[in-house]
């Protein structure tokens, strides 16, 4: 019997690379609806004359090559943090206290620490939030020792502290749900983590599946609609070339579910709720565009040396329907740039919650048309959000958006 393969079999998974364009095997299974990767080689033709009559081409020469794919499906709140962490960089994790355990550090820990000092001891394997705010981590702990200042070894996620900590902050115990909250990455050469993308389809001899690895997202885009959607995501990106994966992944897809759109709530001038709280947004989307290109070298190899992320930013649509004065309309006319937040939740509680909550401190509306070809008078908006500190992270500097991401995903997974 001839070996055929059904495409609905096919499936993506995802891991983090410690070294950029090196393969790794996938940890997270991507839940998509679309999935277009795209090799591309270069060829370089030898048009040097030869009495023929023509010169296009005697020779083709293999050039240099990278590949593309493009992505994308309902946002899964354990699986969108992977994407988040490519094209921003920046993250602190803060956990749901616990109520009991806290003590406080009895020394600054510098970053990079793999154990801290504090004033009362720590079991092991206690989950522990380190700091608050932008600069707050968490961490599962190790064996403590000494009888005060006791040590605490920092064992998940590997690495040690991604930012330094003043003596005196405190260390709270804490489990589920974690909230992740993700800015632009400012410090050091500013290059968030890469990922390799291993691709199940079937042809691929032996293993089923083609890698791509040091995959590096040029763009993220997250819309909802009221009455159609769920809250989806769509992406894009560049990579190494793909190669035969070095096992078969297996497919193991979450359990949680996407959230419907209509479970959104936008505000304007203030936070989603209270008096800021706008109810005539049908839809929306939030686009973040990333600079991300392969250099080649003459290092005697086809691919990358490096895939260099550039500068980075962010724009919106919001649509207004059934308005009952012209709000949408001023926000551009006045150029009042007002604060933006929206937010999609699934409304429950404890682990079981799940939510996105998108932050732009400063948003400049740069259109505002009058939509009139529906049964109630709207605006069809567009707007820039502008870099601010209050959107940045632990690594400093200003960033135009925050998205904060609360699941029950261990620390340490993106």
């Amino acid at each position: 019997m001839v070996a055929t393969f059904a495409p609905a079999k096919q499936f993506l998974v995802i891991g983090n690379e410690t070294a950029q364009g090196t393969a790794v095997a996938g940890t997270f299974t991507q839940l998509i609806d679309s999935l277009k990767p795209s090799d591309k080689p270069t060829f370089l033709k030898d048009r040097a004359w030869r009495g023929s009559m023509g010169t296009d081409a005697f020779n083709q020469i293999a050039g240099v090559k990278h590949a593309e794919v493009d992505l994308g499906g309902p946002v899964f709140a354990d699986g969108i943090g992977f994407l988040l962490r490519n094209i921003l960089g920046d993250v602190a994790v803060v956990g749901t206290s616990t109520g009991s355990g806290g003590t406080t550090l009895s020394a600054q820990a510098a970053a990079g620490a793999t154990s801290i000092t504090t004033v009362a001891s720590i079991p092991a394997s206690t989950v522990v939030q380190i700091g608050s705010g932008a600069t707050a981590e968490v961490f599962t702990t190790g064996t403590p020792t000494g009888t005060g200042p006791y040590t605490i070894p920092l064992t998940t996620p590997t690495g040690g502290l991604v930012y330094a900590h003043a003596s005196a902050q405190a260390v709270q115990p804490v489990t589920g749900p974690y909230t992740y909250a993700w800015s632009l990455l400012n410090s050091g050469g500013g290059q968030p983590i890469s990922h390799t993308l291993t691709h199940y389809l079937g042809p691929t001899a032996t293993v089923g599946a083609r890698a791509y690895p040091g995959f590096c997202m040029t763009g993220l885009d997250l819309k909802f609609n009221a009455e159609s959607e769920l809250l989806v995501w769509s992406g894009k990106g560049v990579s190494w070339p793909s190669v035969a994966a070095a096992a078969t992944p297996t497919a193991n897809g979450t359990a949680i579910k996407p959230i419907a759109s209509w479970q959104t709530t936008v505000g304007i001038g203030g936070p989603a709720s209270g008096g800021t709280l706008v109810s005539t947004v049908t839809d929306g989307e939030i686009n973040l565009v990333r600079q991300a290109v392969p250099i080649f070298t003459a290092t005697g190899v086809q691919t990358p040396y490096i895939i260099q992320r550039g500068e980075f930013n962010a724009t919106g649509k919001l649509n207004f329907s059934a308005v009952s004065d012209e709000s949408a309309l001023n926000y551009m006319l006045n150029n009042t740039q007002p604060q933006v937040q929206i937010i999609t939740s699934n409304g429950l509680t404890g682990t079981n919650l799940l939510s996105v909550q998108i932050d732009m401190q400063q948003c400049a509306f740069v259109t505002s048309d009058p939509d009139t070809a529906k049964t109630a008078v709207g605006y069809q908006t567009s707007f820039e959000p502008l870099f601010t500190t209050t959107n940045a992270g632990g690594s400093g500097g200003m960033s135009p958006i925050k998205i904060s991401v609360t699941c029950n995903v261990t620390p340490g997974t993106y």
